[in-house]
């Protein structure tokens, strides 16, 4: 539970930083708004301007006719969808704020202490509850959150920033992270294994319910023959140490440098997540 409200505080900053952005630039749209009528099935447009109020107290407006190409007519567009914007970013932000106060913990603990007394008294393992508290995806998050080897090769290639500040390589990789972010998936990006003296790094290495590491391999750029035959040569070594496609290996090939998110989305809940869950 703690890593959705830990999404939701993403969610709420981001919206926050836009609001501030809409904020300002609404600071600094025109006075007024925009009329339109339509004179001879010809519509006309007039900018109008609060004047005061009149004796009744209704609102007096200065009116001054606009043309359709005039710039004015831009900003006061803008200036009312920057309002709608703001008044929808008010109110996401305040869903998310109490969607985050009203969440309740999943842990083992706070579920076994709303149990009748005579439950509470059980050992955890009698419950065959603890699947349920979601233990082993902490010890996953745990795991992944640890001090572990990185590839250092060629680190101004990584110029794909993701949204939880993670540099990666490639765009495919990016959107892949992204994914994984969305299904709550804990990974380490380009963990270093050793192969002999060969150093090989895994695009996403995920610790399986049972504490074994498992591997994902993006290859994006198949029809290149110096990129093929290195991809080749890197599976030799992986199956020297004993890892393999068809057993904790999972390739993704493509031979366009392009990829198709259905498939990415596929794998993940076919071959990622039941491993993750046990």
């Amino acid at each position: 539970m703690d890593y959705i409200i830990q999404e939701i505080d993403l969610l709420l900053q981001i919206l926050l930083s836009r609001r501030a952005i809409c904020s300002k630039r609404l600071s600094l749209s025109p006075p007024g708004g925009l009329n339109r009528v339509m004179v001879r099935k010809r519509p006309v447009y007039s900018h109008a301007v609060p004047r005061g109020r009149y004796s009744g107290g209704s609102i007096r407006y200065q009116r001054t006719e606009i043309s359709e190409d005039d710039p004015l007519l831009r900003e006061l567009a803008l200036k009312e969808y920057l309002r709608i914007t703001l008044r929808i970013l008010d109110n996401n932000i305040r869903v998310l704020e109490c969607a985050k106060a009203g969440l309740k913990s999943l842990e083992f603990s706070t579920v076994r202490s709303q149990m009748r007394r005579p439950y509470q008294a059980l050992d955890k393992e009698l419950l065959s509850l603890a699947f349920l508290d979601g233990s082993s995806l902490s010890a996953q998050h745990a795991w992944a959150a640890r001090p572990f080897e990185q590839s250092t090769y060629r680190p101004e290639e990584k110029i794909h920033i993701t949204s939880r500040g993670l540099a990666m390589r490639s765009r495919a990789e990016l959107l892949i992270a992204e994914m994984l972010y969305r299904f709550d998936i804990p990974f380490r990006y380009e963990q270093v294994i050793r192969a002999g003296r060969y150093e090989l790094a895994p695009d996403f290495t995920f610790l399986d319910a049972d504490g074994n590491e498992f591997y994902w391999e993006y290859c994006g750029m198949m029809s290149v023959p110096g990129y093929r035959d290195h991809q080749l040569w890197r599976r030799k070594m992986y199956e020297s140490i004993d890892i393999c496609e068809w057993t904790n290996m999972i390739c993704t090939y493509d031979a366009s440098d392009g990829i198709d998110m259905r498939e990415i989305e596929a794998i993940i809940r076919t071959k990622i997540l039941p491993r993750m869950q046990g």
